[in-house]
């Protein structure tokens, strides 16, 4: 039975944090750049930006358990 360290587990997070945030922020620097032409965009926002981040947390998760268990595997 393989064993997983801590130290793996450490670089697979590291491994995924990077785009994680890629895609928690991105959105919402697209619209702030889009409430610069069209300020009813920022109506919107508080709807469109936990739907970004929810997403972001489950992309995270997804992967790092997908790499925990394919670490596990070999």
């Amino acid at each position: 039975m393989n064993q997983i360290t801590e130290q793996q587990i450490e670089k697979i997070i590291k491994k995924h944090v990077g785009f994680t945030l890629f895609l928690a922020v991105a959105p919402i620097i697209f619209l702030l750049l889009i409430g610069l032409f069209e300020p009813e965009i920022y109506r919107t926002a508080p709807f469109i930006l936990p739907l970004t981040i929810l997403a972001a947390v489950i992309y995270f998760i997804k992967n790092v358990l997908i790499d925990l268990h394919a670490n596990k595997a070999s």
